[in-house]
């Protein structure tokens, strides 16, 4: 069931909302259509939503308020994904980090993977698919 019949999509509310209760997302994306469309997805599956338009404003919220996965965007303006990861890593080695992007290539998608990222998603998305990747990471988080 979803949180709020507004936020419901098809395909997509089958989570138990329980699931998701107090695990905050930070998503990073400079397109606003899509930074919103994510938020009313993440927020139709239970989960407490940031957003932030570019890297230099995700790293400012996440020294203001932790989250326990962020979800961005490769290419930004300022800073690309990749660099925003690289600052993450500086401050917290285990955080979840989840790309999103229509354009990425196997040598971005191994740089990705080689500085921490969990998962690399293709633009256009499932989101039923994007939230049950999101499930599992913060599964195997809460495990460890």
């Amino acid at each position: 069931m979803c949180a709020r019949a507004k936020d419901w999509v098809p395909g997509v509310c089958q989570m138990k909302v329980e699931e998701s209760l107090r695990r905050r997302i930070l998503v990073v994306e400079d397109d606003e259509d899509m930074r919103e469309n994510l938020r009313r997805i993440l927020l139709g599956a239970g989960y407490e939503v940031s957003l932030a338009e570019d890297g230099p404003q995700a790293i400012t919220m996440l020294r203001a308020q932790p989250c326990h996965l962020v979800l961005t965007d490769l290419v930004m303006p300022g800073m690309n994904g990749l660099e925003l990861l690289k600052k993450i890593r500086q401050k917290d080695q285990n955080l979840p980090v989840v790309f999103l992007s229509a354009f990425g290539d196997r040598a971005t998608y191994a740089k990705a993977t080689e500085l921490g990222a969990v998962d690399f998603v293709t633009k256009p998305f499932r989101a039923g698919s994007l939230l049950g990747l999101i499930q599992r990471t913060l599964g195997s988080q809460s495990t460890k």
